[in-house]
């Protein structure tokens, strides 16, 4: 069982580089997406012949625009393109486990075949739905750089209709951070080469990394085997990002049943790093 862990970083090499020390394990191999904004030179000292690459198409990224989809996707792309592994695990360089590297591969060899995402309906969040639906239907512009942007979006989305959804699917979504079969991520690839309608909408969608790759699997063959997001992730604070983590959320953490967490700082609380590190070298969570 090859898992490739594919980590989106931009900041914090430090913290980079104790993520793939706690990850690390003779059946991991670690696919670095540095954003292009980012000093490559910073991260130069984590590369390992054969152990970890970095992605050599890398992308301006910005927040909630399809820049962070299209970094996604050149990871995906060359972890597929490399060949030889199982599983794709995406993360942010932000991200955690809470169990070993060894637990981790244990739980996909157990479950091999299971596709890791989270894929919320309507019915499954209405609270999160009634927000988000309004990032589906309505015209987003934040991928444009150009002065007024944001008036002529309002402008536009007073004249236009809804937006619908150039295909008969269903979307879902809610994260964008999953651990899927290398065949499934064939499939998403595929996809989207052959239908650049779906790439078009996505790009006038607020946030589309938490719906693109989710509603692609849920309307594929692979929905079957859909299983909930591995990632553990605090929203308490009702904010457009999730909550840090800091060491007073560790009994909240080793109790989630998740494999993994988000979001740390490692300015912000270094501590919750040795927590977790130690009680991953102690009795395991998962079996």
């Amino acid at each position: 069982m090859r898992i490739a862990h594919l980590i989106l970083a931009h900041k914090n090499p430090a913290q980079l580089e104790r993520l793939i020390r706690s990850l690390d394990h003779p059946n991991a191999f670690f696919f670095i997406h540095l954003d292009r904004k980012s000093n490559i030179n910073e991260f130069m000292h984590l590369h390992k012949q054969g152990k970890v690459f970095f992605v050599r198409r890398r992308v301006d990224v910005r927040w909630a625009c399809y820049s962070l989809v299209q970094a996604q996707v050149n990871g995906i792309e060359e972890i597929l393109e490399a060949g030889g592994y199982n599983y794709i695990n995406v993360l942010s360089a932000q991200d955690f486990p809470l169990v070993s590297s060894e637990a981790i591969d244990r739980f996909f060899r157990n479950h091999a075949g299971t596709e890791f995402i989270s894929t919320k309906t309507v019915a499954d969040d209405p609270e999160w739905w009634e927000e988000a639906s309004r990032r589906i239907k309505k015209y987003h512009f934040q991928n444009w750089r150009i002065p007024g942007k944001y008036r002529l979006q309002f402008l536009v989305n007073r004249i236009m209709p809804e937006r619908k959804y150039p295909l008969d699917h269903t979307i879902v979504g809610r994260s964008q951070w999953f651990s899927i079969t290398t065949g499934c991520a064939r499939y998403i690839i595929d996809f989207l080469r052959e239908h650049p309608e779906v790439t078009r909408f996505f790009r006038y969608v607020w946030g589309a990394d938490e719906f693109i790759f989710s509603t692609i699997v849920y309307n594929s063959p692979f929905r079957k085997n859909i299983s909930d997001s591995l990632m553990y992730v605090d929203w308490s604070e009702k904010k457009p990002n999730p909550k840090i983590l800091t060491s007073k959320d560790f009994n909240a953490l080793i109790h989630s049943g998740k494999l993994f967490a988000r979001k740390f700082d490692i300015v912000v609380d270094a501590d919750i790093f040795t927590m977790l590190e130690d009680q991953a070298r102690g009795k395991s969570l998962v079996h």
